[in-house]
């Protein structure tokens, strides 16, 4: 049979294109019943879930809601009682703004430090060496450095010191009282966070815990009290003013003294106020926003300014493992040198301010 005959008997190209477009024509309208009915499936299932929703009580609705409006603002749904009753559980009373500061003195300045070294990191169960020994600097080394410088300039300053870092360092509240100047004050037991303890009765034991091992290191009782991690529980103003406490150093609502009023009461407690602004462990560091210590330290002189223009008081906060470090501590020691060279600056220990602060405001209201 010829390639003709082949030709005439087989199917024809034609004929064979037909069937090849018949055949895809079909699976494209199997494809596209299939789609059609998947659709209106789905839009039934939608429907149906709609409807659904739509069965579900207003109040069912308004509840979930509610519940969610609790948990992200829950103050909205206080009552007016509610928050009166939470912002004047611990609150400022008048200032304690004397008429004139020591030897006609223009600004009080106080040095602070948070010397809390090892004892956040033991509080949260850290076991790991590297981290601990980034906290031992301070003890270690930043401590000392600080020390020098403040004994150069001849100025004093208080430290806040824990239980625990004062039992791990033994050496560390003696090589701070040396010079005779300077102060201790309680800054808790193992650094604990008082809004997360369970009771009062352990709030009180940690602080107890933490009084009697300073105590027993410096020869007297603290005069002054620094929360840890600057937290209060509920029990915290009480606590303070049970132990007989004469000043607190926490709180921030001025940047001079002022009473401490609890429930509407004056607790007898000065209060000593800091403030985020004037420390560095928000900008320096690992978790730092600012890692130029030279922006930091024009932010701190400008406060001075501030302060030395209004006749007020400066009091700033470091800590020793961080602010410790060689360029900080060189911006530290430019800041004295400056501080210094202007006429008719008090520099003071919390004790001392306190006690000033407190005795003028008993006096002026005797006159």
């Amino acid at each position: 049979m010829n390639r003709d005959t082949m030709g005439i008997i087989s199917d024809s190209p034609t004929t064979c294109e037909l069937k090849r477009h018949s055949r895809i024509d079909l699976l494209c309208l199997g494809v596209l019943l299939m789609t059609t009915m998947a659709i209106r499936r789905s839009a039934a299932l939608f429907l149906s879930l709609t409807c659904l929703f739509c069965t579900i009580p207003a109040s069912a609705q308004s509840r979930r809601a509610s519940d969610s409006q609790a948990t992200t603002q829950p103050g909205t749904l206080w009552s007016d009682e509610k928050i009166l009753e939470t912002v004047n559980a611990v609150s400022m009373g008048p200032k304690l703004l004397p008429e004139a500061w020591p030897n006609h003195a223009r600004v009080a300045v106080l040095i602070t430090f948070d010397d809390d070294t090892q004892a956040p990191l033991l509080r949260d169960g850290t076991t790991e060496p590297t981290a601990l020994s980034a906290s031992d600097y301070g003890a270690q080394t930043g401590t000392p450095r600080l020390l020098e410088i403040l004994d150069r300039h001849n100025i004093p300053a208080t430290f806040f010191v824990t239980g625990v870092d004062a039992m791990i360092h033994p050496e560390l509240v003696p090589s701070i009282l040396k010079s005779g100047r300077n102060e201790i004050g309680i800054h808790g037991w193992i650094h604990e966070y008082p809004p997360g303890l369970d009771s009062e009765a352990e709030e009180e034991r940690l602080l107890d815990k933490a009084i009697a091992k300073i105590s027993s290191l410096t020869g007297k009782k603290p005069a002054g009290y620094r929360a840890p991690s600057w937290a209060f529980s509920s029990y915290t103003m009480d606590l303070i003013k049970k132990k007989g406490f004469l000043y607190d150093s926490s709180l921030q609502a001025s940047e001079v003294p002022y009473k401490i009023f609890a429930k509407g009461q004056d607790t007898g407690v000065v209060e000593l106020p800091i403030d985020w602004t004037l420390t560095e462990t928000v900008y320096l560091g690992a978790q730092g926003h600012m890692p130029s210590p030279d922006l930091l330290f024009q932010l701190y002189k400008q406060e001075f300014d501030g302060a030395y223009k209004e006749g007020t008081t400066f009091i700033l906060t470091m800590h020793p493992y961080l602010g410790g470090h060689r360029a900080p501590m060189q911006h530290l020691d430019d800041l004295l040198t400056y501080m210094q060279s202007k006429p008719g600056v008090w520099f003071t220990t919390g004790e001392q301010l306190a006690d000033y602060a407190k005795q003028s405001a008993a006096a002026t209201k005797s006159n």
